[in-house]
Order: structure tokens, then sequence, then C-alpha cells
């Protein structure tokens, strides 16, 4: 189940059991596994693969920039996409 105030990039790719919380969002290049269960208020941002079988809880942020004076853009994954 999706929430319909949930807003997901439609190039977001979602296994069809996968229930998102209302006021998620989700953005481009992401892909969520089966079984996946997103709370309210939740940031995923691309690129960023999550599994199968999670519970990712209220006011969480995935693959958002981290908040280190020394990050300068670079992704940590060597065969992801540049942003």
């Amino acid at each position: 189940m999706i929430h319909p105030s949930a807003i997901i990039d439609p190039t977001a790719r979602l296994a069809e059991d996968v229930s998102v919380g209302p006021f998620t969002v989700i953005g481009p290049q992401v892909e969520i596994g089966a079984g996946t269960v997103i709370g309210p208020h939740v940031v995923i941002k691309g690129p960023t693969l999550i599994g199968r079988y999670n519970r990712i809880y209220q006011f969480s942020s995935i693959g958002e920039d981290p908040q280190d004076k020394k990050y300068q853009g670079e992704i940590a994954c060597r065969t992801c996409p540049r942003r």
C-alpha cells in the first residue's frame, strides 16, 4: 500500500508489496525490495538499493549527502552512476 500523500519518482522501482507511509519522498534511482515497510516522513534519495524485508522507521533519511564538511559530492558506490 502506498499512502496518497507519499511522493514517489516515476523512475523509482518498488516491489509490488512495498508499503509506503504518508509524507514519504522516494526519489529517482531508488530500488526497494519485496516485503519492505517504509514509515511516514521518510526521505530516500538515489542511487540507493534497499533489499527485501526491511523496516524503515519514521523520519529516516537514506541516501542523502552526509553532514561532513570534507564531503565533496563523491559517491560511495564505484559502480553507481554520478548524480
